[in-house]
């Protein structure tokens, strides 16, 4: 279940962060509590926590019915060392992220490519038309780079993978303030205008393939060239004072409420265990032990489920799974969040299996074709084959990033009313992915990716075309 933080630590790192960036300069005027309680959802008391934290800690300053005031200066050399010691705390974070982005990025990348209009390619030419006087640092062209990336991406209008992008590459700003800039050496930014020309070459002509080999080229280098410029810093001892702070991605930027995580967590359950219609959930008081949290808590988590219509409670009986879905406004974001979750989902079929595929012992493989076997006569074995693709992997990032798609993809497909056996040939699917392990045990990994990567594409689409035929029935646009 994505990990739990305090709502007041949302608010409170997201200024800090602002702050630190310089977005927030010394005597800048935070929003009202009205307006953050208004923009995340988040009650007063958790803002005023927040609030009275950042006062705590000398980032601002308080006055009665005014608007809190940023006294953080950072020419003073106490701001500095504050703001370092925050970038030092993010480090093991970074070098995470971009173990993740070989399999994230050209993913994304993709959603937007095939969407490719002539007004993008003029953007992207635009870009790359810049003169190389205008780069006078390796950031500086990493931010065009970014700038690019997100042109791109944006082409797709799934709002979850730019949200996705924009929040990884968030989590970098400290570090282009905090690191020393390198300067370019000579001809580095005409090579790196050319670079982007040949990316922007290769949508014009529509050969993705190559842009999406390219791209997880560019993302390996970039991991290389981070662990580099980070090695005299991770085996510091300031390094071994400081605690380190997972990168975690906030689906819209808000964290999303604890019983709804509980209700997310509770199908995804379902689905993973192929629990049928009529079968019971876990009383509230294993629940409650389970997670952790108090009885209305739970209750919260269940009142949803019912209110989709997904769970129906019976007093004194216990609450069981319906497997159907009652037509309810809540129902649209959900199968608006599952269709964007599926295509990215989708996406990343290729990239996680050929990342893999080298780590994949025989008995590994093995184990892969035991669970097919399971789930040969229901729905759910690619993304099950996912699953285990990433958790071999081993990457927080990456972990973080596939549970937010998985839970939202299972929550909207059975808000939909969808069963997952309606729109995956079990038999079909279970024989291609033999073949593809197949592949696999003879050391074919890159026919076994290229496959499996197919296979992912071709159920996709199959659902996504279910889904939006739901969504014209909700009426959702």
């Amino acid at each position: 279940m994505e990990k739990s933080v305090p709502l007041y630590k949302l608010i409170y790192n997201k200024i800090v962060n602002r702050i630190l960036t310089g977005l927030y300069p010394n005597g800048y005027l935070l929003s009202s509590m009205q307006k953050i309680h208004e923009e995340y959802d988040i009650g007063y008391t958790s803002i005023r926590r927040a609030m009275h934290l950042l006062q705590q800690e000398n980032f601002i300053q308080l006055e009665e019915r005014k608007r809190p005031r940023v006294i953080f200066d950072i020419q003073n050399p106490q701001c500095r060392e504050l703001q370092r010691r925050v970038f030092l705390s993010r480090c093991q974070s970074h070098l995470d992220c971009y173990r993740a982005l070989p399999c994230l990025l050209p993913s994304l990348l993709m959603l937007g490519a095939r969407h490719c209009t002539p007004h993008l390619l003029d953007t992207l030419d635009e870009l790359c038309a810049q003169p190389e006087t205008h780069f006078s640092t390796r950031n500086d062209l990493l931010i065009l780079i970014y700038t690019w990336q997100m042109q791109v991406i944006r082409q797709a209008e799934n709002e979850l993978a730019s949200d996705l992008f924009i929040q990884i590459r968030g989590f970098d700003d400290l570090r282009f303030i905090v690191m020393p800039s390198e300067k370019l050496v000579p001809g580095e930014a005409r090579m790196t205008m050319q670079y982007l020309r040949y990316w922007t070459e290769l949508l014009r002509r529509g050969d993705l393939e190559s842009l999406h080999t390219l791209v997880s080229l560019f993302c390996q280098q970039a991991m290389y060239g981070l662990n580099r410029s980070f090695q005299p810093l991770m085996s510091s001892e300031e390094m071994q004072q400081v605690q380190q702070v997972e990168f975690n991605w906030y689906v819209h930027q808000v964290p999303t409420p604890l019983y709804k995580k509980i209700a997310f967590d509770l199908l995804r359950t379902v689905h993973l265990d192929g629990m049928q219609p009529g079968s019971y959930f876990p009383p509230e008081s294993v629940l409650m032990e389970q997670y952790g949290v108090a009885t209305i808590t739970v209750r919260g988590a269940l009142a949803l489920l019912n209110e989709l219509g997904i769970a129906q409670t019976v007093n004194g009986v216990g609450t069981f799974f319906t497997g159907t879905c009652a037509p309810a406004p809540e129902i649209r974001p959900c199968i608006r969040e599952c269709c964007e979750s599926l295509d990215i989902l989708a996406g990343l079929g290729q990239a996680l299996s050929n990342a893999a595929a080298p780590l994949l012992s025989k008995t590994d493989i093995e184990m892969l074709r035991t669970g097919a076997d399971q789930y040969r006569t229901r729905g759910g074995l690619v993304l099950w084959m996912l699953r285990q693709f990433v958790s071999t992997l081993s990457i927080h990032a990456l972990e973080n990033v596939f549970e937010q798609l998985e839970t939202r993809y299972i929550f909207g497909l059975y808000a939909s009313g969808l069963s997952v056996n309606d729109f995956q040939p079990t038999e079909h699917t279970h024989r291609r992915v033999i073949s593809c392990l197949a592949l696999l045990e003879t050391g074919d990994s890159e026919t076994f990716s290229s496959q499996f990567g197919l296979l992912c594409q071709e159920l996709g689409l199959e659902l996504h075309r279910q889904l939006e035929a739901k969504k014209d029935s909700f009426n959702i646009r």
